[in-house]
C-alpha cells in the first residue's frame, strides 16, 4: 500500500480496544497547522528519544521500571504531553506500556515517517518489513512526509517546542543509535534541555563517557561530533546525565526539577 502525501485525519482502532487519531501531513503543512488540526493544547512536554537495542533482559526489565515508576507517573502528575517516535518497539513500546500500566490519561503523541508506518486499518495488512506497527497506547500520531528514519526528527523537536510553548520541556535520551543522534541534535537546537540515561547503552553511554571524560565501553575513540555536542551544551546545563541505577524516587525528583525548579 502506498500512502499519498495529503493532509488527512485518520481514526485508528487497535487490537487492544484503544483508539487514536492520526494526522497524515503533506509536504506543504507546517507543525503549527498540524497542531491546530489535531486540537492539542499548550502544556509542558516530555520527549523520549533513543532505543533499547543490545540491552540485556535484566537491563530491559530495569528500564521498564524507570518508565513505570518515573516517566509515566511524572507525566501523569505534572500534566505533561509526551512525544516519541510512535512505533511499537523499544523505548516507545515501553512508554506506551507504562501509560497502560499506571492507567495514565496524559496525551502520548507519536511522530512517524509515513513511509515507515503500518496502520491497523490496512487491508490487506502491509507485509513490507520496512514498515512498523504503531504503538497502541498512544493517543495521537503525526504521520509526516518521508520514508526514512530521521526524517521525523525535526518535526518531533518542533512539535514539542510548539506544544510546550512558554512552559518547560525536557528530552530524555535512552540508549539509541544514529537516528537518536539526529534527534538529540534537533532537540538541543531548540534550546530544550536533554538528559541522557547513562547505563542504558549505546549513544546514551557514549554521551556519558564524553561528559565525564572517560572512554566508552567499546574502547573506540568517541565521535568528534559527540564531543563537540557535549562541549557546547554541557557547560550551560542543557545536556545532563542521570544514572539508570539511581533509585527511582531520586530519579523522579531530579527530573521533576526541570519542570518545577526548587526554590
Amino acid at each position: 500500500m502506498l500512502y499519498t502525501f495529503a493532509t488527512e485525519m485518520i481514526d485508528l482502532h487497535f487490537h487492544n480496544g484503544n483508539s487514536a487519531q492520526a494526522l497524515s501531513l503533506s509536504s506543504d503543512d507546517t507543525s503549527g497547522q498540524a497542531l491546530e488540526l489535531m486540537g492539542l493544547v499548550v502544556r509542558p512536554a516530555l520527549v523520549i528519544i533513543g532505543g533499547a537495542a543490545l540491552m540485556t533482559p535484566e537491563s530491559l526489565k530495569q528500564l521498564q521500571t524507570v518508565f513505570d515508576q518515573v516517566l509515566a507517573p511524572l507525566a501523569q502528575d505534572l500534566g505533561l504531553t509526551v512525544l516519541d517516535g510512535g512505533t511499537d518497539a523499544g523505548v516507545i513500546h515501553m512508554m506506551g506500556k507504562a501509560r497502560e500500566n499506571i492507567g495514565g490519561s496524559f496525551p502520548l503523541i507519536g511522530v512517524v515517517p509515513q513511509g515507515k508506518t503500518r496502520l491497523p486499518s490496512d487491508h490487506p495488512p502491509v507485509s513490507d518489513d520496512s514498515r512498523h506497527d504503531l504503538e497502541p497506547n498512544h493517543t495521537n500520531f503525526f504521520l509526516i512526509p518521508g520514508d526514512k528514519w530521521g526524517s521525523e526528527s525535526p518535526w518531533l523537536a518542533e512539535f514539542a517546542s510548539r506544544i510546550s510553548g512558554d512552559h518547560p520541556s525536557l528530552t530524555v535520551l535512552i540508549n539509541g543509535g544514529q537516528v537518536a543522534l539526529t534527534d538529540l541534535k534537533e532537540n538541543l537546537a531548540t534550546d530544550r534541555p536533554v538528559v541522557a540515561l547513562s547505563g542504558s547503552g549505546r549513544l546514551a553511554d557514549t554521551i556519558a563517557a564524553a561528559m565525564v571524560g572517560t572512554q566508552a565501553e567499546t574502547d573506540s575513540p568517541i565521535d568528534p561530533h559527540i564531543l563537540e555536542l557535549t562541549q557546547r551544551y554541557q557547560p550551560s546545563g542543557k545536556l545532563g546525565l542521570i544514572d539508570m541505577a539511581m533509585p527511582t524516587e531520586q530519579m523522579r525528583d531530579r527530573l521533576q526539577q526541570y519542570f518545577i525548579p526548587t526554590p
